[in-house]
């Protein structure tokens, strides 16, 4: 056997000791064991300390039942310990009977189990890693150094046990050394290779204790001491041994079927969580210690690269420099006050796009990360530049609008105060642009514009500015103008620039501009009173014949106030009651009975009067009044017919402009049902002018309003100049002969031919003729030689109301047709 010492007394040092202890030790494993048996006290070993490493892994990922899974981890190593130990005991052969007492048996296996149970809770502790991994590996290396040595103390031999201080001390120190350096390379257990290499140095760790252990053991021969009754023999701890390694296989086996079970689950819950973090469109990105784990594949379109490039690269070389302030502050606050807010990240281009950056903690494979959420405000920010420059700008010319107009004229005027110098303002009008939009569409209308703002900006200077505030109305400002004559210059080269004929889409188009001209501080000194100057200036060149420039005079004011209240006083009179009709008989050629009542409109002022249609009518038009007026007079007239003594029908004028404008079918359908009034009893005049702008859509009207029943009458026949074609597009019932042929009648040869001509028409074509404006027996004679069908004017009957025309009236207009008609001249 090895030399004796007694126990207590100290070891003898000397040089090479440390390469003696570990010849010792290999001596006592090839010499005193059964090698067998050490090799499956190995793969016990190894075995147990696996599964304990992946139940501890299972604990990271699984914080919720992380009790639990500590206390089977340690319950399957302490008895890991416990079998590798007994087994090597078996394996034992020091050539004298051994036994074992049971309690200390028992004991062995406690100590193990209750210290590795408490090495693993203290993982729990919020200190410093390296101060929990020192004390942590401590309390496990202490267990598995005591279990060791209460195994050992439950040995019964016939003699003494005697242990050498030096080698129990460096089996205690193998012990704690591996299972620190185990528990230090524990961060990641869910990795296979972690958990191998951790298992390895537990293995490493328990089988040098135990091998240097059993080397500082010398046992000397002598009579047996006391045994005591309950001890457990060879074939009983090998059976004890033989179940307990049972246990720890079918342990094992379960632990890696569980970790597979589990380590499957969490990869498809980590696969669903992938493809919902790619179904998103922002981009998602998980985190830990500034190091990316995840990315989604919105990340790898904004930052065009593949994922695989992006995991492992820090977060923050993710982000613009000049972003990496704000992370960083943001870093340093409570995460209930980390708000969203706008960064920038780095594309691979180098290109930085605007994102706003939200953040929130989770778990993630059983350790804390953190969830980044970065939505990309590239579309955003446009929409919102768009809907900036829209709030400012005109849609269709990107010319500033009447908003950024007052803005920029109020800078103007600042500057000019301070340099002592002037501002123009130029109010444009297009002329004749409305009857372009209803003649070749809006479309066309809207390229009109276009080209129209590019001839005007080539009038302009680089510090001139052309707003538009309106459909076809413009504004110029021109800064620092020293003479009123600049201002004229500028204003008529635009006016000549755009008096040039234009062609869009095969259309010839002629326009011409209006334009009044305000200058400061002559006229005004804020924008609202330069405006409306240069406003008013503009409306004098209208009224004058257009395509020309006037400057504000203080007297086109009073003017523009007045026009401007008439407007008013006229947008009201419907609602005060101010307006009425009155009617004017359209009586028999032959007979002089009344057959039709024509509607005339008057305003009833409650200053100025009874004011004639012609004082106010065109300006209705100009204002756009003139369609609540127009449907008016429809439905009142319609009301009037429906109470006359007689079925006299009622004859309505529409406009040019109402026509356009207004729905006159709905309006006149929604009259007649109204008030019942048979449709045969309307007619609706209208002038060559509503064909003119049109004529394929007026003559669709024409005929939706005849399909109502209404009669359809051609006013002032032979006054334009393509009366005969509008003939060919629609039937009409009638057609008035103009007042102007009526008048010379008696007076001109050529006047009676015309009309003789126009009358044989009407009556060829199978129409109705009217003559109106007969103020005279001479022109009623000529009137019924010539077949005339019905008579209108002074005559007969002046526009009055309805009350007025009595029976006694009508006796006296049938009595001028009794008398026999003029002989003609041939």
């Amino acid at each position: 056997r090895r030399p004796l010492h007694a126990v207590g007394e100290p070891m003898p040092l000397r040089q090479g000791q440390r390469q003696a202890t570990m010849l010792k030790v290999l001596n006592c494993v090839a010499q005193e064991h059964d090698l067998r048996l050490v090799a499956l006290s190995a793969v016990i070993c190894v075995l147990g300390c696996f599964t304990t490493v992946t139940l501890l892994g299972r604990a990271q990922v699984d914080s919720r039942r992380f009790v639990p899974w500590t206390f089977a981890a340690a319950t399957l190593f302490g008895c890991s310990i416990w079998s590798l130990h007994f087994v090597s005991m078996l394996a034992f052969m020091p050539g004298l009977p051994i036994v074992y007492e049971i309690g200390l048996t028992a004991a062995s296996i406690a100590v193990p189990v209750g210290g590795a149970w408490a090495a693993f809770q203290l993982l729990r502790l919020r200190a410093p890693r390296p101060v929990v991994v020192a004390l942590c590996g401590s309390v496990l290396g202490l267990a598995i150094a005591g279990m060791h040595y209460c195994g050992v103390a439950a040995m019964r031999v016939p003699g003494l046990l005697l242990f050498d201080r030096a080698a129990v001390a460096a089996s205690c120190a193998w012990s704690l050394a591996f299972a620190i350096l185990a528990l230090a390379r524990s961060r990641d257990l869910a990795r296979l290779g972690c958990r191998l290499e951790v298992a390895a140095w537990l293995t490493i760790g328990i089988c040098g204790l135990h091998f240097t252990g059993m080397s500082a053991v010398t046992i000397v021969p002598g009579p047996i001491g006391d045994v005591p009754a309950t001890v457990l023999g060879g074939a009983a701890l090998a059976l004890a041994v033989g179940g307990v390694s049972l246990v720890i296989l079918l342990a094992s086996l379960i632990a890696v079927m569980l970790e597979q079970h589990l380590a499957q689950r969490a990869m498809q819950e980590l696969d669903r969580m992938r493809l919902l973090a790619n179904l998103s469109h922002e981009v998602l990105i998980l985190q830990r210690d500034g190091v990316v784990l995840e990315v989604n594949s919105a990340g790898e379109r904004l930052f065009r690269q593949d994922a695989s490039d992006l995991i492992g690269r820090s977060v923050m070389s993710l982000f613009a420099t000049g972003s990496v302030p704000a992370l960083c502050r943001r870093m340093t606050l409570p995460a209930l006050e980390r708000k969203p807010e706008e960064v920038e990240v780095q594309t691979l281009a180098g290109t930085n796009v605007t994102v706003e950056l939200s953040c929130e903690p989770l778990m993630y494979r059983g350790q804390p990360a953190t969830a980044m959420a970065l939505r990309d405000l590239t579309d955003r920010k446009r929409d919102e530049a768009r809907i900036r420059h829209l709030a400012r700008h005109d849609a269709l010319t990107g010319l500033p609008n009447r908003y950024t107009l007052q803005e920029r004229l109020e800078i103007a005027l600042e500057t000019a105060d301070r340099d002592r110098s002037g501002v123009a303002v130029v109010y444009l009008d297009f002329d004749r642009f409305k009857p372009v939009n209803d003649l070749f569409g809006h479309a066309v209308g809207d390229a009109l514009l276009v080209r129209a703002t590019r001839r005007i900006q080539a009038e302009l200077g680089a510090t001139d500015m052309l707003a538009r505030i309106g459909g076809d109305e413009f504004v110029i400002v021109l800064a620092g103008v020293a003479h009123p004559e600049k201002a004229g210059d500028t204003a008529q080269r635009v006016i000549e620039a755009l008096s040039k004929p234009f062609l869009i889409e095969g259309h010839h188009i002629e326009i011409g501009v209006s334009a009044g001209i305000a200058l400061h501080p002559v006229d005004g000194d804020t924008p609202d009173t330069l405006l409306r100057a240069a406003d008013t200036a503009m409306y004098r060149v209208k009224d004058e014949g257009r395509g020309a420039l006037r400057f504000f005079e203080p007297a086109m004011d009073a003017q523009l106030q007045a026009r401007r209240q008439l407007e008013q006083e006229l947008g009201g009179a419907i609602a005060a009651g101010e307006l009425m009709l009155h009617y004017q008989p359209i009586v028999n050629g032959a007979s002089g009975d009344v057959e039709t009542l024509e509607a005339l409109i008057r305003w009833n002022h409650p200053v100025r009067g009874l004011v004639p249609p012609n004082d106010f009518i065109p300006f209705s038009e100009e204002t756009g009044l003139i369609g609540r007026i127009g449907a008016w007079v429809i439905d009142t007239a319609c009301a009037a017919a429906v109470r006359w003594p007689q079925p006299w029908r009622v004859s309505v004028n529409v406009s040019p402009m109402q026509f356009r404008l207004d729905d006159v079918c709905a309006t006149v359908a929604s009259a007649l049902e109204r008030h019942g009034l048979a449709p045969g009893r309307l007619v609706i005049e209208i002038t060559e002018g509503v064909l003119m702008a049109d004529a394929v859509k007026a003559v669709a009207v024409l005929n939706r309003l005849r399909d109502l029943g209404v009669r359809i009458a051609l006013d002032d026949f032979g006054t334009g100049f393509s009366s005969l074609s509008y003939l060919q597009l629609f039937r009409f019932d009638k057609f008035k002969i103009d007042k102007s042929f009526i008048r010379k009648l008696g007076q001109s040869d050529e006047a009676l031919t015309l009309t003789r001509t126009i009358v044989n028409l009407g009556h060829n074509l199978g129409l109705q003729v009217t003559a109106e404006g007969v103020e005279t027996a001479e022109q009623l004679a000529i009137l019924q030689a010539l077949g005339c069908d019905q008579i209108q004017g002074f005559l007969v009957a002046r526009p009055a109301p309805v009350s007025s025309f009595g029976e006694t009236d009508r006796i006296r207009a049938r009595a001028l047709f009794q008398g026999p008609p003029a002989l003609l001249s041939a």
